[in-house]
C-alpha cells in the first residue's frame, strides 16, 4: 500500500468513531448471523434470501461507485478505480463477485430458480432508494451549509458514503462467514472479500481523508452518516431473511 495511504488511514480516528458509535454497527443482524455457528445452520430459504438480498443492495453499489467515480477530480479517481475493478473481477468476466455470490448459493443446495423466485426484503428497497443520492449528490439533495464549502462538496459527499460501505462491509462479511460456517462453507472463494474488503476500506478512508484534508470535512460526514442510516435499513431486510 502506497505511504500516502497508510498515512492517512492512520489519521483516520475521526472516521472510525463515528461508525462504531452509530446504531447501525450494533444491529441484531450481526448477532443473529454469528451466534448460527453455535446455535444451528441457515436453512436454504434463508440462504436464497439472504444471498438474493445481499446481491439486490451489492449489484445496486456496485453501479453508484462506477456513477461516483464521475465527479471524483482527477487525482481522487485512484483511489476507487481497484476497488471497481474488484467487484467486476479483475477483467475477467467469470471472476465477478456477484457470481462468486451465486456460486455460493448453489455450493449451498439452493436451486437456481428457488433463487431467481425469491422476493427482495422491503428493507432493501429503502435502503436503495436512500443510499442513491449520497453517491451521486445532485445539487438539490446538498444541503445549503455545504453548497457553500466550495466545488468539492458533492465529490466528498460521495467519498464519505463510499467509505461508510466499505467499513461496515467488512463487518457485514465477517458475520456471513461465520454463519455460513455452520454449512462447512467458511473457506468458499466469496468469502475472500474479508481480506479484499480490509484494502478497500483503507482505501476508501484515504479518499475521505483527501477532501478532509481539502477542507471538506463537513461533507464527509454527511455522506458517510447518511449511509450508516440507509444502512439500518440494509440490516433490517437481511435481518427478516433470517425469519424466513
Amino acid at each position: 500500500m502506497a505511504q500516502g495511504i497508510i498515512s492517512r488511514v492512520d489519521s483516520s480516528a475521526w472516521l472510525q468513531a463515528i461508525v462504531v458509535e452509530h446504531p447501525c454497527f450494533k444491529h441484531e443482524m450481526f448477532d443473529r448471523l454469528s451466534s448460527l455457528a453455535k446455535t444451528g445452520s441457515l436453512s436454504l430459504k434463508q440462504v436464497a434470501a439472504l444471498l438474493k438480498n445481499y446481491d439486490a443492495h451489492a449489484s445496486h453499489l456496485r453501479r453508484l461507485l462506477l456513477k461516483a467515480a464521475t465527479i471524483m477530480p482527477e487525482e481522487a479517481v485512484g483511489f476507487i478505480l481497484e476497488n471497481v475493478r474488484n467487484e467486476y473481477g479483475n477483467g475477467v468476466v467469470e471472476g465477478r463477485h456477484q457470481l462468486q455470490l451465486q456460486d455460493l448459493a448453489w455450493q449451498s443446495g439452493v436451486a437456481p430458480d428457488d433463487y431467481r423466485l425469491t422476493p427482495v426484503q422491503s428493507g432493501i428497497k429503502t435502503f436503495i432508494k436512500a443510499v442513491t443520492p449520497f453517491y451521486f449528490p445532485g445539487s438539490a439533495t446538498i444541503p445549503a451549509n455545504l453548497k457553500g464549502k466550495g466545488g468539492g462538496a458533492r465529490a466528498a459527499i460521495a467519498a464519505g458514503a463510499i467509505t461508510a460501505t466499505e467499513i461496515m462491509a467488512m463487518e457485514e462479511f465477517k458475520a456471513l462467514q461465520k454463519a455460513f460456517s455452520s454449512l462447512g462453507l467458511q473457506h468458499h472463494i466469496w468469502f475472500d472479500h474479508v481480506t479484499v474488503e480490509s484494502e478497500h476500506s483503507q482505501e476508501s478512508i484515504a479518499l475521505a481523508c483527501f477532501f478532509q484534508e481539502r477542507g471538506q470535512k463537513s461533507s464527509v460526514e454527511y455522506g458517510l452518516k447518511g449511509v450508516l442510516d440507509a444502512n439500518v435499513h440494509l440490516y433490517d431486510g437481511l435481518n427478516a431473511c433470517l425469519s424466513i
